[in-house]
């Protein structure tokens, strides 16, 4: 079932609700801000260069790093833990 923009105003407005219409619209926007977010994606240092080297993936809302800058950023965590 297809459900276009003027077929839903027009059930909410039959139906006195009307008033749902922002909160729907802004849960709409949610759900697409978290497809895009969860979305897989794979950055390189060649498209942003402060990675260092390597690249970033995400798939299944899982990141992998592999980059210059993630392992210097680890090897600095592990030396200021260790102290």
């Amino acid at each position: 079932m297809t459900l276009t923009y003027s077929a839903l105003s027009a059930h909410l407005e039959r139906t006195g609700r009307l008033k749902l219409l922002p909160r729907i619209l802004r849960e709409l926007k949610r759900e697409q801000a978290r497809t895009t977010r969860t979305a897989a994606q794979k950055e390189t240092a060649a498209e942003n260069p402060s990675l260092i080297s390597g690249y970033r993936s995400i798939e299944d809302g899982v990141l992998i790093d592999r980059s210059g800058k993630g392992a210097l950023v680890e090897m600095y965590r592990n030396i200021t833990r260790a102290h």
